[in-house]
């Protein structure tokens, strides 16, 4: 119990103290994510915050869409690309940033089909589906579904594309279109049934490693170093995994 003004004095300054470091060192994360991993870092954010302190706030849209406000001044500490080609040419663009790029995930790419279909894709005729797919030229994914396409001569489907793989699956989702290439980690957010999708082989598409990278704005910011060591931790790495993801680490 405390008694007394004398009490009270040494009882705030205690509990100052105790909260000074923490005080000192909590920040705002700004983390520009790509699409598909959005789900996957909500998930992960809530104990990375309180094991910390810091706050993190975070904007999710196509790769190509986050490179492009990245170039153009947008306030993002950490980038999390869906590629690492993105990546790197803002290495170029920021030298000192070169030696921050790192790989947090391998995605993969499925074929959803919420109706019946046929499988693998050999069995589909470009006239009876229409293929909902990310923008190619803006997002990983899209442009990973568009060389599966064209490896299974899909070349002339009836195609529906979104500036992001959210909205590619929005588009199967709403019946807006049949069937479409998405995420796997979207499928598995979504608990949707695996007879309902196809795993697309590895051989069919470049390989979907997903790079991040700590923008001029985040090199100096304690809390982004600490959003990477703990993105990157083994424990970390195994519920990305449960995700949808390849294990990172063997």
């Amino acid at each position: 119990m405390i008694r007394g003004p004398a009490s009270v004095i040494r009882f705030a300054l205690t509990f100052l103290c105790l909260l000074l470091p923490v005080l000192g060192h909590a920040d705002t994360l700004r983390i520009a994510v790509a699409s598909n991993f959005a789900h996957t870092l909500q998930t992960l954010l809530p104990e990375f915050e309180k094991e910390t302190g810091h706050s993190v706030e975070i904007s999710s849209a196509s790769s190509g869409k986050l490179y492009a406000q990245i170039l153009n001044g947008a306030p993002f500490d950490v980038f999390l690309s869906a590629d690492t080609d993105k990546p790197q040419r803002l290495a170029q663009q920021f030298p000192t940033s070169e030696s921050t790029r790192f790989t947090y995930a391998i995605g993969r790419l499925v074929f959803w089909c919420p109706g019946e279909c046929e499988y693998p894709l050999s069995g589909i005729t470009a006239n009876n589906l229409t293929i909902a797919i990310a923008n190619p030229r803006l997002a990983p994914y899209g442009l990973a579904a568009k060389q599966t396409m064209d490896a299974f001569g899909l070349t002339s489907a009836k195609v529906v594309t979104g500036e992001n793989i959210g909205q590619a699956y929005r588009f199967i989702e709403s019946g807006n279109a049949v069937a479409g290439f998405v995420a796997r980690s979207q499928v598995v957010a979504a608990k949707i049934p695996s007879e309902q999708y196809w795993l697309i082989p590895d051989e069919h598409h470049q390989p979907l490693e997903q790079a991040g990278i700590l923008t001029a704005q985040g090199l100096n910011k304690p809390a982004a170093q600490a959003f990477i060591t703990y993105l990157l931790s083994t424990a970390v790495q195994a519920r990305i995994a449960e995700h949808g993801y390849d294990p990172l680490y063997d």
